[in-house]
């Protein structure tokens, strides 16, 4: 638009201001308002300029066509020749136009007042003179005066803002409009409006319409009317935003749309299940009498399940009583009219068995004002099912409470024993109620130390199972101090959540302390006879040697010269302590033929590896072998001393044959750990291969040249009654070592 500084002073409602779209290049006229067309008549649109403007202001014109900006020109006054010679001047502001592909000059002018034309200080502009102004500028609806640009075909392309009011801005959220086209503001814009201001400016009728802007994402309510002359193209458009109400509008008719969906899908969805459901079902229309009691009910709708009941095509219409003979005998219809008459729904199982049915029906029937819905279910099928069922839970649960096996049921999402059938160790205290009472890490006290790894093993193996998988293990439950007994677990699935997820699994567990006793002794039979019959060869054949041995030692000590005997006495000690010693072994090997089981107290470890050393001293003595003590204190584990003796000097003397005389060393230590202590017995001497160390414990397997095999076979047995482990160590040339682990009885 002109600028503020201009001159010009523009009234919008002026029908003698010119608006013109003019092809800088040739001059041609595309488009001139109405105004302008007072001044072309006979003139040929490409000699408009060259005929009507004065001689003089020729030069000006022309400068005006080559000069051209996006922004208007300053004004520039312009003389027209009217249609009774008079020259008209005019104040242009032009500027560059694009109408598609073509770029054209849009020219703007007003008459001016020969003040206007000859004065040095600028007139301020001021658009809102009359009272109408003041009135559109009050106005909370935008107001806007457009000149409607046609084609040559007369189709409109296009429209000029030529003035706005306050609200504008605010309603379309659009500045700075005035002074440019539709095209320019709004690319992009919705041609509908378009159509409409030009059917407004060509017949003059006023429109009403609700138009949504898609560029400015916003609903308007227009009003379009002409105003200025008529056969002018100038309409005015007076309009509010209302894109909060339609959008709420549209919501609304959205909601109301699927609400409208909903319910029809529901209908649907009603007869869908009312005609494929395996439900009888029955609309029964209430019969009153003249009384107003009920006399009977009237079948308003069923569905196929009823029809098949009825063995009849259609009992529509048809009244209860007249079609349900059975029903009145079984006492229906007095349900349905207690039904009726108090409100409260009925749900009932019925027997019939009549003409060969022997059937189970389920008769559930409520009110709906007048109409009683009811329906029919067969449950011959779930009834037996469930008899099937309770006969079967009965039968396992007298196997659950006669089978000799305990039945605990592990919750691994609450890590506790969910349910448990008997009590797992009485005389323990291990009751159901108390296991019932413990989380799983408070179970594990009651297990033997070694066997809680197997535990933990077989809950891991369980994790890891297929649901048909079983596993078993053997591990000691504590009766008291040191009394454990034997149990077999047995372990599978019982729940699982999905195949990476186990909820529960159930472990059967059995008390097999008498069989392991059984076996045990059998055990220990097949070996002692074995045992006791070599024994009893041996000690036969050994007593003769030995007795002619500490004869010939005697013999010997009497004849050899006094002055001798002081330094070989020493010798002749030890060969009769030897004797002494080896005729006491013959004698316990004979006791060994006859089996005495340990009996296990309460000893002092320190003590009776002291007192093991002083029973090998000579030994050690002989061999020329160190001996390492390094262990002090006292360390009580559980013991029969005797026998423990007899295993241990069975180790040391090993170790001192297996090294060099004179150079061999035998390390004693004892290692307390968190609930056991684990000696071990080192020495430097030839060591074993792999081989050797598989068959130690083997009966009748040595390596010696005259040894028997029968040392450390007795050594592990021995270590068995002790419940103590043992785990060898050795390396060729270098040595080896023997590990024995003890309970340490004070934690017991």
């Amino acid at each position: 638009m002109p600028p503020e500084s201009s001159t010009l002073t523009y009234d919008f409602l002026n029908d003698q201001q010119l608006l013109l779209l003019i092809d800088f290049r040739d001059h041609s006229i595309h488009y001139m308002s109405h105004s302008v067309q007072q001044y072309s008549e006979g003139v040929p649109q490409k000699r408009f300029f060259k005929d009507l403007v004065h001689p003089e202001d020729w030069g000006t014109c022309l400068s005006c066509f080559s000069s051209l900006t996006n922004e208007f020109s300053t004004g520039i006054p312009i003389r027209f020749r009217g249609k009774d010679g008079i020259w008209i001047t005019y104040i242009f502001c032009s500027r560059h136009y694009k109408e598609g592909k073509e770029n054209l000059m849009l020219s703007l002018a007003v008459t001016a007042s020969p003040s206007d034309y000859f004065e040095e200080e600028p007139v301020a502009e001021n658009f809102w003179k009359n009272e109408y102004e003041h009135l559109l500028e009050s106005l909370d609806e935008a107001f806007v005066v457009v000149e409607v640009i046609f084609s040559p075909d007369h189709n409109p392309v296009d429209y000029f803002f030529l003035k706005v009011n306050p609200s504008f801005e605010l309603q379309a959220n659009l500045k700075d409009v005035v002074g440019k086209t539709v095209e320019e503001v709004l690319p992009g814009y919705t041609k509908n409006v378009l159509q409409k201001l030009g059917e407004v400016a060509k017949t003059g009728r006023s429109i009403r319409i609700e138009e949504r802007s898609g560029t400015l994402q916003r609903w308007f309510d227009l009003y379009l009317f002409k105003v200025g002359k008529a056969g002018g193209n100038r309409v005015a458009l007076l309009f509010r935003n209302i894109t909060e109400g339609k959008t709420a509008e549209e919501k609304l008719q959205e909601k109301l749309l699927n609400n409208q969906h909903n319910l029809r899908q529901s209908k649907e969805l009603l007869q869908t299940v009312f005609d494929t459901t395996n439900l009888g079902i029955a609309v029964l229309k209430t019969l009153y009498d003249r009384d107003g009691s009920i006399k009977d009910f009237e079948f308003a709708r069923v569905n196929r399940v009823v029809r098949e009941m009825y063995l009849q095509d259609d009992v529509i219409g048809k009244s209860y009583l007249e079609t349900s003979k059975y029903g009145v005998e079984m006492g229906i219809f007095d349900a349905y009219l207690k039904v009726m008459i108090t409100g409260e729904p009925f749900d009932e199982e019925y027997f019939f068995s009549k003409d060969g049915y022997n059937n189970w029906f389920r008769v559930t029937a409520r009110k709906n004002q007048d109409l009683l819905i009811t329906t029919i279910e067969d449950i011959t099928k779930a009834k037996t099912e469930a008899e099937a069922l309770k006969e079967s839970l009965r039968f396992k649960k007298e196997l659950v409470e006669t089978t000799p096996e305990v039945i605990m049921i592990i919750n691994l999402n609450t890590f506790s024993v969910k349910y448990i059938n008997k009590d797992l160790l009485p005389e323990a205290g291990i009751t159901k109620e108390k296991v019932q009472s413990l989380g799983l890490a408070e179970v594990l006290p009651f297990i033997h130390p070694r066997d809680r790894e197997k535990i933990l093993d077989l809950h891991k193996k369980l994790l890891k199972s297929s649901s048909d998988q079983i596993y078993d293990i053997e591990v000691r439950l504590k009766l008291n101090g040191v009394t454990w007994k034997w149990f077999n677990v047995r372990g599978k699935i019982f729940l699982r959540r999905d195949e990476n997820w186990v909820d529960e699994y159930v472990l059967l567990v059995r008390n097999i302390s008498d069989q392991k006793h059984t076996q045990k002794a059998l055990l220990k039979a097949e070996k002692l006879s074995i045992q006791g019959e070599l024994a009893r060869t041996f000690a036969h054949e050994l007593r003769n040697p030995l007795a002619s041995i500490r004869m010939v030692g005697e013999v010997m000590n009497q004849k050899i010269p006094e002055t001798q005997k002081e330094e070989l006495n020493p010798y002749f000690e030890i060969l009769k302590r030897s004797t002494t010693t080896l005729n006491n072994l013959v004698s316990n090997l004979l006791n060994a033929s006859h089996y005495v089981p340990a009996v296990l107290e309460k000893e002092d470890l320190a003590e009776i590896l002291d007192q093991t050393i002083i029973s090998a001293s000579d030994r050690i003595y002989l061999a020329g072998i160190k001996v390492v003590k390094n262990y002090s204190g006292s360390f009580s584990i559980m013991a029969d001393k005797e026998k423990l003796q007899i295993a241990l000097l069975n180790i040391i003397v090993n170790a001192s044959e297996a090294t060099t005389p004179g150079e061999g060393v035998i390390e004693l230590s004892v290692e307390p750990r968190e609930n056991e202590y684990v000696l071990r017995i080192k020495d430097n001497g030839h060591g074993m291969n792999e081989n050797e160390i598989e068959h130690l414990f083997e009966a009748f397997y040595s390596k010696k040249e005259n040894g028997m095999g029968v040392g450390l076979s007795s050594v592990k047995n021995i270590l068995e009654e002790h419940d103590a482990q043992i785990k060898v160590e050795s390396e060729p040339e270098k040595g080896t070592s023997f590990e024995l682990f003890f309970h340490n009885a004070d934690q017991l």
